[in-house]
């Protein structure tokens, strides 16, 4: 349960495909554009949407050490942490670079989750995702990684 909670933590910065495949007046507003809906299809539990914003080698690395590699395998551990918590997802983007088909976005984030036993909880941590312009011009996700603060603050 508590890597289900981190995944759902992990699980930012992405967006709906119909919104990726929009262009963009730069990399940085289509990558900011990608997590602003990510974090929304997260939240609506939109799987099948968050999936396709990783490409089909990506990799996941979660706060645990555990590594998931492939669209398929991030495909199951996002169900099941959907299943188990709805997410509400905060993100400050602290740095971000691109180099031709190359991006990166690393910041902050802060979550409430709330289980499916109604109980809420908070975390925070950083983020840093590695992304690569596909010849459509669309971004896909190809490296995520997540770092869990460990006592996060529980808001008032």
């Amino acid at each position: 349960m508590y890597f289900a909670r981190l995944f759902l933590a992990g699980l930012v910065l992405a967006s709906g495909p119909a919104l990726t495949q929009q262009p963009a007046s730069s990399p940085a507003e289509a990558i900011a554009r990608v997590r602003t809906e990510w974090a929304k299809d997260l939240h609506e539990k939109r799987l099948d949407r968050i999936v396709m914003l990783y490409a089909p080698d990506a990799v996941f690395l979660a706060p645990s050490g555990q590594r998931v590699s492939g669209r398929e395998a991030i495909r199951e551990l996002t169900k099941q942490a959907m299943s188990s918590f709805t997410s509400d997802l905060t993100f400050q983007s602290l740095t971000f670079d691109s180099s031709g088909a190359l991006a990166y976005d690393s910041g902050e984030f802060h979550e409430t989750l709330t289980g499916a036993d109604g109980n809420v909880s908070h975390d925070a941590g950083n983020y840093v995702m590695v992304f690569k312009r596909q010849s459509d011009g669309t971004w896909l996700i190809v490296e995520q990684a997540w770092i869990a603060l460990l006592g996060a603050p529980n808001p008032s």
